[in-house]
């Protein structure tokens, strides 16, 4: 059963994909929160609903519940930083600001693998232990588990670079 208010907070490859597919799937609201107001404006061209919105920024809780409650929330905003504080910022204070605006609401954040420790090329299952050995997979580790203490879902996802840059390619 598809919710029938979705925000998705992120509007990249994987974000604007889930907006439009939602779409199509018939009578789903659909809110994408973006960081910037160009991408707001791109997904608006695309007949997407989206905001623009820092996510990790203090106001972000009060500016998410003006936009009403959702049934579902998407967490898969992205960084181009690759610091622990860019990733703390967008990664887990955005993720905080979203659980204190939407306590009802049933969230799916789209984490990496990179919160697994191997890099020897060794298989990497459901049990294999996420012990990251980068800051950013580490602050990664933590916006995990503070969905997870609310009852959300993590989704951890590999190879998805987006716009043409997939690491699995068709064999």
């Amino acid at each position: 059963m598809i919710p029938t208010r979705v925000l998705i907070a992120g509007g990249g490859f994987l974000g604007a994909a889930l907006a439009h597919r939602l779409r199509q799937e018939g009578d789903t609201e659909v809110i994408v929160v973006v960081r910037s107001t160009e991408s707001a404006a791109r997904l608006r061209s695309e007949g997407l609903t989206a905001q623009a919105l820092d996510l990790g920024a203090p106001e972000a809780t009060e500016a998410l519940r003006a936009l009403g409650e959702p049934h579902a929330v998407v967490a898969c905003a992205s960084t181009r930083g690759g610091s622990e504080e860019d990733y703390r910022h967008v990664y887990y204070d955005g993720t905080r600001a979203l659980l204190a605006a939407f306590p009802k609401a049933r969230m799916i954040f789209t984490g990496s693998t990179s919160v697994y420790a191997q890099r020897d090329g060794s298989a990497v299952t459901e049990t294999s232990e996420a012990a990251p050995l980068t800051v950013t997979g580490r602050v990664l580790r933590e916006s995990e588990d503070l969905v997870l203490s609310h009852g959300g879902i993590v989704l951890r996802l590999a190879g998805l670079y987006g716009g043409g840059r997939w690491a699995a390619r068709d064999r």
